[in-house]
């Protein structure tokens, strides 16, 4: 059995496509090996991957004339390593792009964020019908890659249940922040603008989609725009400031100044949060250490904001998901946050303001 040159791929291609099927055995087997092949690729020379790629990429007669054929690479794409996309472009015939593929060292997370525009600038595909062919490969690879590792809510799956072709937008929103719990609440600007969904059909088809979706509610009859949820004796500046910057962009926002454990102070607190579109928790560090006891106000509040379908949005100072986290909190991290950085924070709330409902 002969081995494929890569550097003959459009004839190795013609002769897949009508005569042969590949069977390679890169389905992962360890992530380590992964890891260290990666490494060991990206100090290779171009013609020393492409003989190491030749040699991965023997094929077996399999008669399927006119057939798609699956090249069996893992589908976990987000995974893969660099060696991976340097054999997936020898698959759709770019393998005379795999030295500025190797130079940048492009890896599965990259391969799926890469646009036209780098394709040509950064790559050097210039052939425009070569630059739209493998757009369409890309497009075919993300709709049918496999997201779990970082989809823990099943956003891929609304996509598709919308339109098959919509999973192309779901890479891009995961990395965005968003998942089946703040879909609903995403704006068009958001869907166009932090999403990266150009199309204005496709926004609005899932617009309508949302709008149908079992929970779905409109914010018209919310009178405020933001809650602001803090712990007094670590995040109150960084809650105050918050305040202050969103009520100079002319938000109604409201802040519980007093923090009183009265029963009945605390349900009014409360039946704020359900008028509320928005809710933001400020964390700083320490934020949620302690016990469990002082953190009740918090977690009660975020609960309420959960149950009303509130817009949650961590704005975090300092604080790492790492440190020790409440059971009840931790899955606040699945939500888009906010960075705070005291030298900029005039651009760190127009980020803010980005993420919230109008």
């Amino acid at each position: 059995m002969r081995e494929i040159n890569i550097d003959q791929t459009d004839k190795v291609s013609n002769t897949f496509r009508h005569n042969h099927c590949f069977e390679n055995d890169f389905l992962v087997n360890s992530h380590e090996s992964d890891n260290e092949e990666a490494t060991k690729s990206s100090e290779l020379t171009e013609t020393e991957i492409k003989k190491q790629l030749a040699s991965r990429l023997a094929p077996q007669p399999c008669q399927l004339i006119g057939e798609d054929v699956s090249y069996r690479l893992d589908k976990k794409v987000p995974q893969w390593p660099i060696e991976y996309v340097l054999i997936w472009f020898n698959l759709i015939g770019g393998s005379d792009f795999i030295k500025n593929l190797l130079e940048n060292r492009v890896d599965g997370d990259l391969l799926l964020r890469i646009t036209e525009d780098e394709l040509r600038d950064d790559i050097g595909i210039h052939n425009g019908i070569m630059n739209k062919r493998i757009m369409r490969e890309l497009n075919n690879l993300k709709q049918s890659a496999d997201y779990s590792s970082i989809d823990s809510t099943g956003l891929n799956s609304v996509l598709k249940s919308i339109n098959s072709e919509y999973s192309v937008y779901t890479y891009p929103m995961l990395n965005a922040g968003v998942n089946v719990d703040s879909l609903r609440f995403l704006t068009d600007d958001q869907l166009k603008n932090v999403c990266g969904i150009s199309n204005g059909i496709h926004r609005s088809c899932i617009k309508d989609s949302i709008q149908k979706m079992s929970g779905y509610t409109e914010n018209v009859d919310k009178p405020f725009d933001v809650f602001i949820s803090y712990r007094r004796s670590t995040s109150y500046v960084l809650a105050s400031l918050l305040k202050v910057y969103l009520e100079i962009r002319d938000y109604k926002v409201f802040i519980d100044m007093k923090r009183s454990n009265d029963a009945k102070y605390r349900h009014d607190v409360l039946q704020t949060v359900k008028q509320s579109k928005n809710f933001i928790i400020a964390l700083t560090q320490d934020s949620l250490d302690g016990d469990i006891e002082s953190l009740d106000m918090i977690s009660e509040e975020v609960a309420t904001a959960k149950q009303s379908q509130c817009n949650i949005i961590p704005v975090l100072d300092d604080f790492s998901w790492s440190s020790p986290v409440p059971d009840d909190l931790k899955n606040l991290n699945m939500y888009n946050s906010i960075s705070w950085a005291h030298d900029y924070q005039d651009a760190c709330v127009n980020k803010l303001v980005k993420f919230m409902i109008k």
